[in-house]
């Protein structure tokens, strides 16, 4: 019964060994052991051989598992027994006859440990197991920083290298993601080199392999400091006028060995790399807007002071600077902000209410919204004509009439600052009574023309009656004229005859009667005539 024991030992030991039954009978495992990185696909070259009268029925991979009897498998080839593990990652690449391959994808770190290949005949006689397999090891990738600036930290000026790599795995044949913040990079080596480092480095980095995200590694951060390279802007708030001339006072430093290679100015732009630009020194991508009126004072040393003429509300923004040494750069930030209003003439008067009077209290200021202009000097316009005054503020104390007019208000030199016109105008007292006595006079004359024209009607009216009177009086006249006549024959007939005989008291009548006639009285007379015929 030993005996027998110790025989089945023996065989058991014969199949399960590799090698044992010569070279007729192997596994052979290339790149033992492997290192993979974590969420990368991994590749286990395996080739396999036996005797020609051998029938491979069934092959399988265990993972940890020397004799590969545990019914866990990462392959199967009848699929059975899969473990949870590995199941929709792990593919058998190879065959029943000669290749054994296997390929797992997205790594994790649980996958580390001992593979081993299997193969067992058709009537399941005969089994071989690989051993003693091959060892795969997992890693994460990681940023490295070379040389250590542990203490004094990375200045502006040093050389730096920052690696893409692991602990454990070689990793000189693959390609490489960078990432600067979260945003790709073009390289796609394994290092990063800067030399010199600037500040613009500054930032979280990390590296993935080429073409997989699941492997990137952690950030790492990547800080410069800045005490080598600065921009000191003099103020940092300023306000111009439309259509003046406006100066941004600049100073900027970097470390001596180093040169200038271009400057620039830029507006609204947080990282001093947008286009067009405000000015270059190139002269390279500058907006046509600011073309002939943006220039730099300054130089390629300290000075990087910019003027910009004839402002336009356009121009209102954050404006910032720039300058390239030696592959360093820097764009100081917060920048200068830059306000832009209009001029405009603003009237403050004695009189709250009403028209402006002679004599009172008026004042003209030439001022803006939101720009101090303080510091500054002025040209004001009557009418349009240059005043000789040069401050900010007319007085008129008191005004007078001959203060009216339109006024506005320029930069001293520089009319195309000019502000809209006010108009003023000014009551004079004497205009007030030449105002009253022309008014009492107009009255008087209507007042004198209704009586005339009641007067001229009311004589038109008598003189038609009269008229018609008159008309009436030479009719009747007319009348009485051959009446007259033939009594003065009769009269003076009877006077001839009285003289001759008549009585006294008969010539009295005669000669009563022989007097001119009084036509008016004209029945009067023919009563004389009447009583002279008696």
């Amino acid at each position: 019964m030993g005996l027998q024991y110790a025989l089945s030992f023996w065989i058991l030991t014969v199949v399960f060994l590799p090698g044992v039954l010569g070279s007729e009978w192997a596994v052979e495992y290339s790149g033992n052991p492997l290192c993979a990185i974590r969420g990368s696909t991994v590749v286990i070259p395996c080739s396999y051989k036996y005797e020609n009268s051998f029938e491979v029925e069934t092959v399988m991979w265990c993972h940890d598992d020397e004799y590969c009897d545990k019914m866990a498998y990462v392959s199967h080839s009848s699929n059975t027994g899969i473990s949870d593990a590995f199941r929709d990652r792990a593919e058998y690449l190879g065959n029943k006859e000669k290749n054994c391959t296997l390929r797992i994808k997205n790594i994790t770190k649980k996958d580390a440990g001992l593979y081993i290949f299997k193969f067992i005949n058709k009537d399941n006689k005969l089994r071989w197991s690989g051993s003693p397999g091959t060892t795969l090891m997992v890693d994460e990738l990681k940023v490295a920083m070379t040389p250590q600036k542990e203490g004094t930290g990375v200045s502006e000026g040093d050389s730096v290298n920052l690696t893409c790599g692991t602990d454990s795995c070689s990793l000189s044949q693959s390609e490489f993601t960078w990432f600067k913040d979260n945003q790709q990079l073009p390289e796609t080596q394994s290092t990063l080199h800067f030399s010199p480092v600037c500040t613009s480095h500054s930032a979280n980095y990390s590296c993935g392999l080429k073409g997989n995200r699941q492997t990137v590694s952690e950030s790492m951060n990547f800080s410069v400091k800045d005490d080598a390279w600065t921009v000191h802007y003099t103020e940092r708030n300023l306000c111009a006028a439309r259509g003046s001339t406006v100066f941004i006072q600049c100073e900027y430093e970097y470390p001596e060995p180093y040169k200038v290679n271009s400057s620039m100015w830029s507006r609204n732009d947080v990282d001093c790399t947008g286009k067009p630009y405000v000015y270059h020194s190139n002269n390279a991508d500058i907006s046509a807007e600011y073309t002939g009126r943006a220039e730099l004072l300054g130089n390629k040393v300290r000075n990087c002071t910019l003027q910009i003429k004839n402002i336009r509300k356009t121009d209102a923004g954050e404006c910032r600077f720039r300058f390239v040494t030696n592959g360093c750069e820097k764009c100081d930030g917060p920048g200068v902000t830059l306000q832009v209003d209009e001029l405009k003439v603003v009237m403050t008067s004695s009189r709250v209410n009403g028209t402006i009077r002679e004599g009172d209290s008026v004042k003209l200021t030439c001022d803006t919204d939101s720009c101090s202009l303080s510091q500054s000097e002025f040209t004001w316009f009557k009418d349009n004509q240059t005043l000789p005054e040069a401050q900010s503020t007319l007085h008129f104390s008191p005004i007078s009439y001959h203060h009216t007019g339109k006024y506005s208000c320029a930069l001293n030199g520089k009319k195309v600052t000019v502000s809209d016109e006010v108009n003023i105008i000014v009551e004079s007292h004497f205009n007030t009574i030449i105002i009253i006595t022309a008014v009492a006079i107009l009255l008087i004359v209507l007042i004198g023309a209704v009586v005339i024209i009641i007067f001229m009607k009311r004589r038109n009216s008598v003189n038609v009656d009269k008229t018609e009177e008159g008309t009436k009086k030479r009719e009747d006249k007319d009348l009485c004229s051959d009446s007259e006549e033939q009594a003065d024959s009769a009269v003076y007939a009877n006077c001839m005859d009285s003289s001759k005989g008549k009585s006294r008291t008969s010539n009295r009548y005669s000669e009563e009667s022989c007097e001119l006639p009084d036509y008016e009285n004209l029945n009067i007379q023919e009563r004389v005539y009447g009583n002279i015929n008696i």
